[in-house]
């Protein structure tokens, strides 16, 4: 008996290597992920065009969520047919297993577990548990995540496309205000991560209205709805114990961000190495930057939303790098040393850096004329080359190295060198252990940090409200 997936992706990077992951890693072979992808401004596109299985079947179709699984519907060989999202991962290597074994004892048309939600950034932090399911009330319904159904169940049974998040809820009345079977597994099927289209706050009033809608549609009350919401709260702070494994270790680590330590710059090839704080994350969606290609350092307290991790400022990251790069001088690749450098700054780095380097002088001016004379530079294979250019032009300058050299690393350190040399004054410890030294800086190039700490902070809240600050 073959179990069919559907996932829809859109955006996906970097959650949906942990999803795919979660399929391919299930012991049971008769199986098959359809993945119906649309445009992307990530790399998830790139991502899903790198998968070679052949358990895994992938279409492009623009269209809407339920639209594209009514599609995935069609292009399944499946006798049941179960949905992961492209943030979402199966509970176990077991999973799949368990639910052919209940479907061969009983035969059901519809079989649920239970789901695990957790941490957007954190699969290990689970906070909350949909667990212990009773479809005993006429507005109980499984959660839809955690749910197979029969193929010829759903082909007679499409989503409706005229709602925009609440399809899965409506589909699952109508499924189940028919005289079907169905089967309960008393165990984990999906973890899911907390941030959907129906748990942030942008969608969060639509989402009522169109339960609402399909609680009048289906003759349940206010009543019944408020009933389903003080469900909800109860999952929150109820128990949210649940036996984890080197399985979601394994996941977790899969769709990390990625730290760099400095020990390591000359075991990796093709990355950005970038700081990970407010400017990058709200810069990166703005400029359409996503991409697999970056490493980080820990560079602000917004990087504590992928972990537990120690603020590094990127003058210190930067005297660890040189001290390995003059380390590893007899091995080394060719540096290259991109934008101003003031006298001092340059007779810092001829001081301390002892393997030979060339600088070629970019100008702070327009972007276009910095692509433009970027793109007159020949860089050799597998060169380091270190950028000191503010953010965000330094890593729109990255990407286009990058993707000419794709073998090279590029370090956008952006104004290090000048605090290391006393170029610009270094902030007093106090700022610094307060993580207020952005504060500091703002005495220096004042009108444009000024207005891009304003601007970043605007774009942050816009993707905040939006659900949509996931780091890649």
């Amino acid at each position: 008996m073959k179990i069919s997936i559907l996932m829809c992706v859109k955006n996906s990077m970097p959650y949906i290597m942990a999803s795919v992951n979660s399929f391919l890693k299930q012991d049971y072979k008769n199986k098959e992920l359809i993945i119906i992808y649309s445009d992307s401004i990530d790399s998830s596109e790139d991502y899903i065009r790198s998968i070679k299985s052949n358990k895994i079947k992938k279409f492009k179709f623009n269209g809407s969520i339920y639209e594209s699984l009514n599609f995935g519907i069609n292009k399944s060989k499946g006798s049941l047919v179960g949905i992961l999202h492209s943030d979402d991962i199966l509970f176990s290597k077991s999973t799949l297993s368990l639910i052919a074994k209940e479907y061969n004892r009983v035969k059901s048309d519809v079989i649920f577990g239970n789901i695990a939600y957790c941490k957007k950034n954190n699969i290990l932090n689970i906070v909350r548990l949909w667990d212990k399911i009773k479809i005993s009330k006429k507005h109980e319904i499984p959660p839809h995540t955690g749910t197979f159904i029969k193929k010829n169940i759903l082909k007679k049974n499409k989503y409706k496309k005229n709602y925009i998040i609440s399809g899965d809820t409506e589909l699952l009345f109508r499924i189940f205000n028919k005289n079907i079977r169905y089967s309960y597994v008393n165990k984990f099927v999906t973890i899911m991560r907390v941030g959907g289209l129906s748990t942030n706050l942008f969608f969060l009033f639509k989402k009522i209205f169109e339960d609402l809608k399909i609680f009048k549609l289906y003759n349940l009350s206010i009543l019944d709805y408020i009933q389903k919401v003080l469900f909800k709260l109860r999952q929150v702070f109820g128990q949210k114990i649940v036996r984890l494994s080197n399985y979601h270790k394994e996941l977790n680590s899969a769709s990390k961000v990625k730290f760099l330590k400095p020990r390591d710059i000359n075991n990796v090839s093709g990355k950005i190495i970038s700081a990970l704080n407010l400017a990058f994350i709200s810069y990166n969606y703005k400029l359409n930057l996503i991409t697999q290609n970056y490493l980080f350092w820990p560079d602000g307290i917004f990087s504590r939303q992928v972990g537990i991790v120690k603020k590094i400022p990127g003058r210190l990251y930067f005297k660890e790098i040189i001290n390995e790069l003059n380390f590893k001088k007899k091995n080394k690749r060719k540096i290259f040393i991109i934008g101003n450098l003031p006298k001092k700054s340059k007779s810092w780095i001829n001081k301390n850096l002892s393997a030979p380097y060339k600088h070629k002088k970019l100008s702070y001016g327009d972007i276009n004329d910095l692509k433009k004379e970027v793109l007159k530079i020949k860089f050799s294979n597998y060169a380091f080359i270190i950028l000191t250019l503010p953010t965000p032009k330094q890593e729109i300058i990255a990407n286009i190295i990058i993707a000419k050299y794709p073998e090279v690393n590029v370090l956008c350190i952006g104004g290090s060198i000048n605090i290391l040399s006393g170029h610009e004054e270094k902030a007093p410890s106090f700022f610094y252990n307060l993580n207020l030294e952005w504060l500091w800086r703002l005495r220096f190039d004042t009108k444009r940090r000024i207005f891009r700490l304003f601007e970043s902070g605007i774009l942050y809240l816009k993707l905040t409200i939006l659900g949509d600050n996931k780091i890649h």
